[in-house]
C-alpha cells in the first residue's frame, strides 16, 4: 500500500512540475518580448535550453507507462512526442541560424513561441487528465 501511495505521489509531484516548468517557460516568453530586441539572445537562450530539459522529463515520465491498444492517453502521447520533434527541428533551425534579419528570427522564434504555448494548454488540457497513475 505504501509503494502505491508513493508512486501516486511521485507521479502526481511529476505532472505539478511539468506544469510549474510551463508556467516558467510562458513567463520568460513574456520577459523576451518585453526586452529590446537587442537583448533578446540570453532570454532565447534560456528557454530554449529549458524547453530541451523539459521536453526530456516529460518523455521520461511517458515512457514509463503501460500502453493500452485503444486507449486515447496512448494517441494523445503519441501527438505530444510529434509535438515535441516539431519544436526540437525548431531550436535546431534558431540556434544553427546565420541569418543578420533579426526580424525574421525573432518572428520565426514567436511562431515557435505559438506552437509551445498551445502544445502547454493541449498537454493539460487533454494528456495530463487522462494519464493512469502508475497504480492504475
Amino acid at each position: 500500500m505504501a509503494d502505491t501511495q508513493l508512486k501516486s505521489g511521485t507521479h502526481n509531484a511529476s505532472i505539478r512540475t511539468l506544469r510549474v516548468e510551463h508556467r516558467t517557460i510562458l513567463a520568460l516568453f513574456e520577459v523576451y518580448l518585453a526586452i529590446s530586441p537587442d537583448s533578446r539572445q540570453a532570454t532565447m537562450d534560456q528557454i530554449l535550453n529549458l524547453l530541451e530539459e523539459h521536453f526530456l522529463k516529460e518523455e521520461a515520465l511517458l515512457a514509463g507507462r503501460k500502453r493500452q491498444p485503444g486507449n486515447q492517453a496512448d494517441e494523445l502521447v503519441e501527438q505530444v512526442l510529434l509535438d515535441h520533434n516539431e519544436v526540437r527541428a525548431m531550436i535546431k533551425e534558431l540556434r544553427d541560424s546565420e541569418t543578420d534579419d533579426d526580424q525574421a528570427l525573432d518572428e520565426f522564434f514567436e511562431d515557435m513561441m505559438q506552437t509551445v504555448r498551445m502544445h502547454f494548454l493541449a498537454e493539460e488540457r487533454d494528456l495530463f487528465p487522462r494519464l493512469p497513475r502508475p497504480d492504475d
